[in-house]
């Protein structure tokens, strides 16, 4: 039986009223008979008893109707909370972030998304370096604030939400430190902290390239899973690493000196989510997002003092 018989038989089983199950169906009442006419024809037998003035069901319409309801019933109960599920914000939102700016910037979005959803909530998590859409895959998370080319086939992204001058952290006892800025092919004077293998291609080669413009070779060397710990290797001396420019209060470290890569791209960051698990509540955080995207790390969150966090 096709979806719309099923739906003319179950309708008219309870109206008993052709005109009715019409109306309810929003169909016209001819077109209710033909479609009982048709599921009669197939089974061989009549489902209804009709006269001028009631309809009834004849037994094999009861027998149908009591073995058909049920899974019907289920059917529909289903698709209400399929449908609830989908256009429902309240709930928990599991969102996750690289560095300490991008984190200060998805707490301000969150501040957003629950002062207007109220039920909802935003569970924050700091990922690896490099494994914004792997941990999409990986159900970790439903939304990642990232700022590396966005790869991998079914991830969904926003517009861009922040755009971030490259900066190269660098030893201060590296020669180059004490310039203003650097170009791309200064990039073959420096050891670069390296990405774990496991790194996608398109994402390593724009943080970590393998050569500058010029085709000299960039040294690479020991890789860093987190920003902590790059950060941390780069003032032990071991490399330097490219980031973007979050502004001053994140760049107090006293053994490193960041400068400006004069000809490289921005980084742009945006929410990035899987088309799968798209629902209400990332479309309600990303508005939210958006509407925090003039925020920056020298601007306080409401309410608190981003030097506290």
């Amino acid at each position: 039986m096709e979806r719309i018989e099923i739906e003319a038989f179950l309708t008219l089983a309870d109206e008993l009223h052709f005109g009715k199950s019409a109306d309810r169906m929003r169909v016209s009442t001819g077109r209710v008979s033909q479609l009982i006419h048709g599921i009669e024809r197939r089974f061989g037998a009549p489902l209804f008893e009709r006269t001028s003035r009631r309809v009834v069901l004849t037994p094999v319409g009861k027998q149908l109707l009591d073995d058909l309801r049920p899974g019907h019933d289920l059917i529909q109960e289903a698709i209400r909370r399929a449908t609830a599920a989908g256009r429902c914000v309240p709930g928990t939102l599991e969102v996750g972030f690289v560095g300490t700016g991008a984190g200060t910037f998805v707490l301000e979005a969150a501040d957003r998304f629950t002062a207007a959803h109220p039920g909802a909530d935003v569970r924050i998590r700091e990922l690896p370096l490099f494994e914004g859409s792997a941990a999409l895959h990986a159900d970790l998370v439903e939304m990642v604030l990232t700022f590396h080319p966005v790869n991998g086939p079914g991830l969904r992204s926003g517009p861009v939400l922040r755009t971030l001058p490259r900066l190269l952290a660098l030893p201060k006892a590296h020669a180059l430190a004490a310039r203003d800025s650097l170009s791309l092919n200064d990039l073959a004077d420096i050891t670069l902290i390296g990405a774990p293998e496991s790194t996608p291609k398109a994402v390593a080669e724009d943080r970590v390239p393998n050569r500058t413009p010029d085709g000299r070779v960039i040294r690479h060397g020991k890789s860093a899973s987190t920003f902590q710990e790059a950060i941390s290797l780069v003032g032990g001396g071991e490399g330097a690493f490219v980031v973007g420019d979050e502004g001053s209060c994140y760049r107090s470290h006293p053994r490193i000196t960041y400068l400006p890569i004069e000809d490289a791209p921005p980084l742009q960051g945006r929410l990035i989510w899987r088309e799968s698990r798209e629902n209400a509540r990332i479309r309600a955080f990303n508005e939210a997002a958006i509407a925090a995207s003039g925020s920056d790390c020298r601007g306080p969150r409401s309410g608190d003092s981003v030097g506290a966090r």
